[in-house]
């Protein structure tokens, strides 16, 4: 930015020996609030994939962008889904080849993704009051790896931010278990419907 706007360029300086690398404090705490380790899409972009976008070309898609979850649109650019890299990578492309009688190869972001009308969101109203032990014990009683923030204003939803159980894994130095419970009646609870 033109230093006319009033913003100066900080001084720079050089260094005679290598830093000491960064000692964490502490580990995040349960009690601690949500939004101190949420993944807030406003401050920065969010790894988007194409529906048609092939299983393999969107894994080197995760891997440079260094995430572990895209979020899917549609021929419209809409957002239509998300997937993870357990989704492509584990038994859903195998289950989806096989009983459509397609190869593997052909299979498509759209063939294996969690469509949005299946998301189990939180507005962020929720998370700003809430804590990490809060948001914890909702991706463990859920059986989620990513909790979705969304943002109501008037009649539209926006998309806000993100929770990954990994990360608050490493941050509390704690694992987030599923609900095996929960998981195995959502997942009964799905199978009926169908």
């Amino acid at each position: 930015m033109p230093a006319r706007h009033g913003f100066k360029p900080l001084e720079l300086s050089g260094l005679s020996q290598a830093p000491t690398l960064p000692r964490v404090v502490r580990a995040a705490r349960p009690e601690d609030p949500a939004l101190s380790l949420i993944t807030d899409l406003h401050h920065g972009p969010c790894v988007v994939a194409s529906h048609l976008d092939g299983l393999p070309q969107t894994l080197h898609l995760m891997m440079r962008a260094g995430v572990r979850m895209v979020f899917v649109s549609g021929a419209d650019g809409k957002l239509v889904g998300m997937a993870t890299a357990e989704d492509i990578q584990g038994e859903r492309p195998v289950l989806r080849a096989s009983s459509h009688h397609v190869p593997h190869r052909e299979l498509t972001l759209a063939d294996v993704m969690t469509p949005v009308h299946l998301w189990e969101t939180v507005d962020l109203h929720r998370v700003r009051h809430a804590s990490l032990g809060d948001v914890a014990a909702t991706l463990q009683e859920h059986g989620l790896r990513y909790l979705i923030v969304t943002q109501r204003k008037g009649t539209e939803v926006t998309l806000r931010g993100l929770f990954s159980a990994s990360r608050l894994e490493m941050a509390m130095r704690t694992a987030i278990e599923p609900d095996r419970h929960s998981r195995s009646f959502a997942e009964l609870e799905q199978a009926l419907a169908h």
